[in-house]
């Protein structure tokens, strides 16, 4: 079962992440989304999860306004402190309303009630031919997608292009963004790291973090770290530690198979 969950706050995410493993091991967490903005791309670039839970209230704003953009095929599990959207929530293909703090024996029901509604073989989805439509308009905005090929940087007084295809790794440091490239030079990028991850290739690079996005290409390998956590080393050499948190493993692990 490959799941998304809509979550801004860690303690939360990670609480219900490892709630999720202990009803089912299997359960893959596909990523967790902060905000409308990121959920939105998320969802118009990717294959739907099997089932997703959402937040309400998030960082910059209402989930509703994720589901108002993407029309949602698959059914939805919402989760809140709050109680007073339920009626708007079971608008939308929602299966479940779960108040916080979120309760196991809660969560044990409501994936009960998924598995019940929805099996292997037949998913119940309303207005087909519009699904139809969607996934075609998905399809080809994603292959119309231009991806930015190359970078000015300042070099000694000067403006250089940097191929994308070049660069190893962005990163933050003393809150500056620079970029290295796979031959190990480093430059200043002025630009953030959440313009960046619109503008790269997702086949090509991932957000490792909120300080870095790696190529994939530059990756020499991943080693297990503490707390289901995968470490990164280089290719190129890289003094700071390139962490992949535990609830980003199993994307980075599906990103590297692409």
């Amino acid at each position: 079962m490959n799941v998304v969950l809509i979550e801004d706050e860690t303690s939360v995410a990670q609480n219900l992440c490892d709630l999720l493993f202990e009803i089912n091991p299997e359960i893959n967490v596909l990523i967790v989304l902060e905000t409308v903005k990121d959920s939105i791309n998320w969802f118009e670039q990717n294959e739907s999860p099997d089932i997703a839970f959402f937040d309400i209230k998030i960082a910059d704003g209402s989930s509703f306004e994720i589901l108002e953009k993407i029309s949602p095929t698959f059914p939805i599990i919402f989760t809140t402190a709050f109680d007073e959207y339920a009626l708007k929530a079971f608008k939308y293909n929602s299966i479940d309303y779960l108040l916080k703090p979120i309760q196991k024996v809660s969560l044990e029901k409501a994936i009960l009630k998924y598995q019940n509604l929805y099996t292997c073989d037949k998913i119940i989805i309303e207005n087909n031919s519009n699904l139809i439509k969607t996934l075609k308009e998905i399809k080809e905005t994603s292959k119309s997608h231009v991806y930015k090929k190359s970078f000015l940087v300042h070099y000694r007084n000067q403006l250089i292009p940097i191929k994308a295809e070049d660069i190893a790794v962005f990163y933050i440091e003393n809150q500056l963004l620079y970029c290295k490239t796979i031959d190990n030079k480093m430059f200043k990028i002025s630009t953030t790291l959440e313009k960046l991850e619109q503008q790269l290739n997702s086949k090509l690079f991932f957000r490792a973090n909120r300080q870095c996005i790696v190529a994939k290409k530059a990756i020499k390998y991943a080693t297990p770290f503490e707390q289901r956590k995968l470490k990164l080393t280089l290719n190129q050499g890289f003094s700071a530690d390139i962490i992949i948190s535990k609830l980003k493993v199993t994307a980075f692990k599906l990103w590297m198979e692409e």
